[in-house]
């Protein structure tokens, strides 16, 4: 069953140029509340989900912040996108799984 999202509704607007940029590194700046964290998350997701030989490594400076605030982000937005049946989540090893490809989202401090 494919469900088709469009984009700008669930991003909301000012993230074209970020969504759509191919670098391999990019600087989003935004004051609080911004939703840069939930506009990186569904990116993250949706490309690991385009390009089958892509890991994603997640890094932060406090582990004990990574579960709550990483992690719960970009479970989020696998929820948000509807496909929460292609993902699995583990807690220790913190990690995502892409099951159909076998891909994983890592997290490290």
């Amino acid at each position: 069953m494919k469900t088709e999202l469009y984009l700008p509704e669930v991003v909301g607007k000012g993230y074209g140029t970020f969504w759509n940029c191919k670098k391999r590194y990019r600087v989003v700046k935004g004051s609080r509340a911004s939703k840069k964290s939930t506009t990186i998350a569904l990116n993250i997701i949706c490309r690991m989900m385009e390009y089958p030989l892509a890991n994603t490594l997640v890094i932060r400076k406090t582990a004990a912040t990574l579960k709550n605030s990483c992690f719960a982000q970009l479970r989020w937005a696998i929820n948000r996108l509807g496909v929460e049946s292609f993902w699995r989540a583990r807690v220790n090893p913190l990690e995502l799984e892409y099951i159909p490809t076998g891909q994983r989202i890592i997290f490290y401090a």
